[in-house]
């Protein structure tokens, strides 16, 4: 399968950055109402096998990507090269913490090191003593010579009726409170995707310009415009692979030694169109590896990871996307 790089941008504003849970479900709407809801079926119950599978990351903002998870120096070698550039230990301790506080790199950084171009210790310790040719903005691993700004990502609280999700009613004096995101003005986000086709894809992308991704379209949140951007390109010459969805693996999958992840548990909700009006459509908790993390793969297989069944609603069968995506 290739990869492709998906531009979203928002119309407005937003619950949240679209993970992969999120956009493998408005894609998998989009192919329900544009080819049918007996074709979006044999797509999930034959998915390994079918011609028009597609695996999704999560969503990033332009030009970064989730830093992998990593130990990036022990305390003795933080300790070590303080002594011998004679850094200060109050300074130390703050730019050490630096290193932990690493949430992205730059698209540059990024594929270097998916070529094994970068060395951990030169990075460590050009952030400690601020010289060379790394250092952390803003979390963001970058070169120098990057002009990358500030992630100006900012939220707000709102409120809104309480609606009974039952009743498809208002309760009376009943009002819930929610966050709204924003990014500043010209801001892009990307997610990529792994297909054999991209063609069947376009008319999905469209439909979901016109459409939400995610819940809340009918209060004017969660609108993007989706375009194509076309292949991203890279070279790989690391053993690990980098995980950039939300993961839900078979055992055998992993080489759980080799490995480093961190795991999480989200709550989610069925999106409420019209076929789940009044209706449950809160899912259980699930468990997942999540982005960032550097997995050791055990087999050679172009899917990796599961769709589960999670809820039944109306004799449908709801899944839970947790293939994984890697680079």
């Amino acid at each position: 399968m290739n990869i492709h790089k998906i531009s979203l941008t928002p119309y407005g504003s937003m619950t949240t950055l679209p993970d992969s849970q999120t956009i493998f479900g408005a894609m998998c709407w989009s192919i329900r109402e544009l080819y049918g809801e007996d074709e979006l079926e044999e797509l999930l119950n034959n998915f390994i096998d079918h011609k028009n599978k597609f695996v999704v990351s999560s969503s990033f903002i332009k030009g970064l990507f989730k830093a992998p998870v990593m130990n990036w120096a022990t305390l003795e070698e933080i300790i070590d090269i303080g002594n011998k550039m004679d850094i200060e230990s109050s300074q130390l301790a703050i730019r050490g913490k630096q290193l932990n506080k690493m949430e992205y790199m730059s698209e540059k950084v990024f594929k270097d090191y998916l070529e094994g171009e970068l060395d951990r210790k030169e990075v460590v310790e050009d952030i400690l003593t601020r010289k060379g040719k790394f250092h952390i903005s803003e979390s963001i691993l970058q070169y120098k010579d990057e002009k990358i700004g500030a992630i100006d990502y900012y939220e707000e609280n709102s409120r809104r009726n309480f609606i009974n999700r039952m009743s498809g009613t208002t309760d009376e004096g009943k009002l819930f409170y929610y966050n709204r995101s924003f990014l500043k003005p010209n801001t892009n986000l990307y997610f990529l995707i792994k297909t054999e086709d991209i063609d069947y894809f376009s008319p999905v992308f469209r439909y979901m310009s016109d459409n939400a991704i995610g819940g809340d379209r009918s209060i004017g949140v969660n609108g993007f415009k989706v375009i194509h951007e076309g292949i991203f390109n890279y070279t790989k010459n690391i053993e690990e692979n980098v995980l950039l969805s939300k993961y839900i693996p078979y055992y055998e999958e992993i080489n759980w030694e080799k490995s480093m992840y961190n795991i999480s548990i989200g709550n989610y909700k069925i999106e409420s169109r019209h076929d789940f009006f009044g209706k449950d459509i809160l899912k259980s908790q699930i468990g997942y590896i999540v982005e960032g993390s550097r997995i050791v793969l055990r087999q050679n297989k172009e899917i990796y990871g599961r769709l589960p069944i999670v809820k039944e609603i109306n004799n449908k069968e709801i899944r839970h996307n947790g293939l994984g995506f890697f680079l």
